[in-house]
């Protein structure tokens, strides 16, 4: 009989709760025991699909105290993840915490401390990893296909980005901090990945040029006399793009309170001399991320969106006839490509071979994704170049931006 591990959801937002579904699944190897949240009206809202059958908490350290509960995921806000992840490593448990790990170099070094000294399994969601295209352009580069990574660029287009971030009037900076800490750490993630190597200095640009305006604070979708707005949204029934309906804020997009920005570019020079761009705008027409790898050896194109419509170029250099190759991974089902049900395959493997060795390397993908998109906002700030703290042992201080 396959072993099922007890899970535990906290924070129960929109990605929360699509957890509670996920991870309530006997087939492949859990079983949702408890919720936490210090939303009574969020706590009720889970009550109605799982009943009495699961533990329902407002306080986090009873929970944890609960001796059979294996396995917690943690989906709180981006600024109030740090407090669940150390509760829970000490307290024994394997985490899987939703990116971005942090918002902050200081909170970084906390969570290095605990996963360093945890007992458990430790993972950050970056599922993206996970997904069959991004696996197999990783595959291919691995091979030497096209030689030695020295150029990168990557582009995040986010046609659903007034949908998703410019509704919820806590959506602005002295919330989120930037949208490259929110939305962007994935692609962020990936770019580290496919260059093969750390960031070690990045400049930014950016800016809020088209949402945001004079629209009151207050004003909302349900009460705009604006019918016609390509940015109203149905509040009690938002279709989130990873098949989920839910309940959102619909204040207005063109609020004079906004502040996060709705583009940024960056370029990102990397410790084994590679170099790279990146690219995220919130009002393009498509919904997609494209990657350009240049090596010594060829190009490689890839493209990702959600219907799972993946396809990977390969351009070959320095032939007389031009040699090209394309690889079309298919989709194996479910949210983020795939990502998100290969991730808990992986999640579960490692809970059961005991694989703690790996929590080191999953926490250094969290904090250069993290690292590089806080450096990143700070140098849009500044309008100078940022040099990125590189990970250190345990013990010593993170340094400052320069």
């Amino acid at each position: 009989m396959k072993k099922i591990i007890r899970t535990a959801v906290v924070g129960l937002g929109n990605r929360g709760s699509y957890f509670c579904k996920q991870y309530d699944d006997e087939k492949a190897g859990f079983r949702l025991a408890a919720v936490c949240d210090l939303s009574q009206k969020a706590l009720n809202k889970v009550r109605e699909k799982f009943g009495d059958r699961i533990a329902y908490h407002t306080d986090l350290n009873r929970m944890l105290a609960v001796p059979d509960i294996d396995a917690v995921l943690i989906a709180t806000s981006d600024a109030h993840h740090v407090a669940p992840v150390l509760a829970s490593l000490r307290a024994g448990k394997h985490v899987l915490v939703e990116k971005p790990l942090c918002q902050t170099l200081e909170d970084a070094l906390k969570i290095r401390r605990a996963v360093l000294d945890a007992r458990g399994v430790f993972m950050i969601g970056f599922e993206l990893r996970n997904c069959p295209v991004f696996e197999e352009m990783k595959r291919l580069i691995d091979e030497g296909r096209i030689g030695r990574v020295m150029i990168g660029h990557a582009f995040d287009n986010v046609s659903v980005g007034g949908d998703y971030y410019y509704h919820h009037p806590r959506h602005q900076k002295k919330y989120f901090r930037s949208l490259l800490l929110q939305k962007a750490s994935h692609s962020l993630d990936l770019l580290n990945w496919f260059m093969g190597s750390h960031p070690v200095k990045v400049y930014g640009i950016g800016g809020m040029d088209f949402y945001g305006g004079k629209e009151s604070s207050k004003l909302q979708c349900r009460n705009c006399r604006r019918k016609d707005c390509p940015y109203r949204v149905q509040h009690k029934a938002f279709q989130l793009d990873y098949g989920e309906a839910s309940e959102v804020e619909d204040y207005c997009v063109w609020s004079r309170e906004m502040d996060l920005n709705d583009n940024s570019e960056l370029a990102i020079t990397y410790a084994n001399g590679g170099k790279a761009t990146f690219h995220e705008c919130h009002f393009t027409p498509d919904y997609s991320r494209e990657f350009w790898l240049t090596g010594d050896k060829g190009r490689l194109y890839g493209y990702y969106d959600n219907p799972g419509r993946f396809l990977i170029r390969i351009q070959y250099s320095h032939q007389k006839h031009q040699r090209v190759e394309e690889f079309k991974p298919a989709h194996t089902g479910g949210g983020h490509g795939g990502g998100d049900e290969r991730l808990r395959t992986e999640f579960f493997r490692r809970i059961m071979t005991g694989d703690t060795d790996h929590n080191a390397c999953c926490f250094e993908l969290g904090y250069y994704s993290t690292v590089l998109a806080a450096c990143a906002e700070d140098s849009i700030e500044s309008g100078l170049p940022v040099n990125i703290p590189p990970m250190i042992e345990r013990g010593r201080q993170l340094r400052k931006k320069t």
